[in-house]
Order: structure tokens, then sequence, then C-alpha cells
């Protein structure tokens, strides 16, 4: 069961909204194993998430739960390395990410002209994000206007699949600062930039309290300068 109860504070004007995401596994079978690994996931053998009783979803505290420990997991060696977000200004990007603790560890050319870059966190170097910058001459700009990656919290886009946000748990950063609300660690955040770069954070999802059992967590989203969502978690 999930809870949410949403609370107000410090930053204003925001859409609430909610987003999902689907989710599809694979039904085993000789026939099934025996076909192209490029094959296995474009077939009729899929399972839709809607044959899943929502029931079995409620809570994992329930003895019908559904906890897909009959997946197969691999045991091979393998580890994440980055998540890639494309942008229209680099220096733009590692500003804002510099803000939240991402500092640049390798810069290089794509075909010779699209310029990228790696972020490695401070706290954790095998966190990474990766940004590639779409030249100018290819942004197709209309003159006076800025574009912005899709909102993904508009309602007419609820139903786009794919990667949706990166999440960062601030969790740590709020209690070396004694803060308990993290809507008051987005306040700081926000000053910190204001200070540092006379930009505002832009905020998207007020602060809000969900139950995902047995947990509590607050949880909000701003964006970046590309308008790219960017979860914090408390």
């Amino acid at each position: 069961m999930i809870v949410r109860l949403s609370y107000l504070s410090g930053l204003t004007g925001i859409l609430l909204s909610a987003t999902c995401a689907g989710f599809v596994s694979i039904k085993s079978s000789t026939q099934t194993k025996a076909k192209a690994t490029s094959q296995l996931f474009s077939d009729n053998t899929l399972i839709e998430s809607s044959d899943i009783p929502f029931e079995e979803w409620e809570s994992a505290m329930t003895p019908k739960a559904t906890n897909f420990d009959d997946v197969f997991v691999s045991k091979d060696r393998i580890s994440f390395h980055h998540a890639c977000i494309k942008t229209r200004d680099i220096v733009a990007a590692i500003k804002f990410y510099g803000l939240l603790g991402f500092k640049v560890s390798r810069k290089f050319l794509l075909s010779g002209s699209a310029r990228g870059v790696w972020m490695e966190h401070e706290q954790n170097s095998e966190q990474r994000l990766e940004f590639i910058e779409i030249p100018k001459w290819n942004l197709n700009e209309a003159p006076g206007k800025r574009r912005q990656a899709i909102d993904l919290l508009d309602d007419k886009f609820y139903n786009l699949m794919g990667y949706n946000h990166i999440a960062l748990d601030v969790t740590g950063s709020m209690k070396e600062k004694g803060m308990t609300d993290l809507c008051t660690w987005i306040d700081y955040l926000n000053q910190t930039s204001i200070d540092t770069y006379g930009k505002h954070i832009v905020p998207a999802l007020m602060c809000e309290r969900t139950i995902i059992i047995p947990s509590l967590y607050d949880l909000a989203m701003i964006r970046d300068p590309d308008g790219c969502l960017v979860e914090l978690v408390n």
C-alpha cells in the first residue's frame, strides 16, 4: 500500500502530479530460451503488467504478494557505470549538477563537435552521470526560443514509457545540517545556487510524504537547466 501525505513549505506554484512505469516480465519456456536474444523482449511471450492482479502489489507484507523471487538474477560481475543526459548547454549542466555533488572526471568530444563529460559524485565515485551537448547548429531553436526536455509531469505525456528521472538521497546532507524537513533542504539548495551563480532552482513537484511499507519517505522533484527531472529523497 502506498499512502501519500502532501505538505507545502518554502517553494510555491508547483504542479502536483505523479508518474508511473509499466513492468514487463518474461515467461520462461524451452521455446523462448531457444530464440535469439534480440527477439526475447519483442515476441508475444511477454506477460503484461495487467496480467498480475493489482491486489498482489498492494503490500509486500501480505502473504500473496508478488515479490518475483523466481525471476532469474544474474550473478555475473556487472556494475552500474553511468546514465546519460543530453543537454543544450553542457556548462550549465556541469554547474547545476555540481550543486548536487557531481564533479567532472572526464571530458571528450563526439564526432569532433559534440562536447561530452562524465561526472562522478563526490561521495561515491562509482555513481556517474554522462552529459552530451547538442551542438548549437543542431538545436533548431526558433528565434528567441529555448528548447527544453519534455515535461514528464504534464498529463498529456503520462503514458510515455522509458527513462523518467534520476533520484538522489539527501538524507545524509540533511542530518549534517540538522534539518528534518526536505523543503528546508531545497530552500538551502536554492540559496546556494543564488549565492553561487545567481540562478534559482526550478521546482517541479512539491515535498510529499510517502509510505512504501515498511518505510516512510519524503520526496520532491526539481528540474535541471534543460527541464529534466531530478528527484530528491529523504
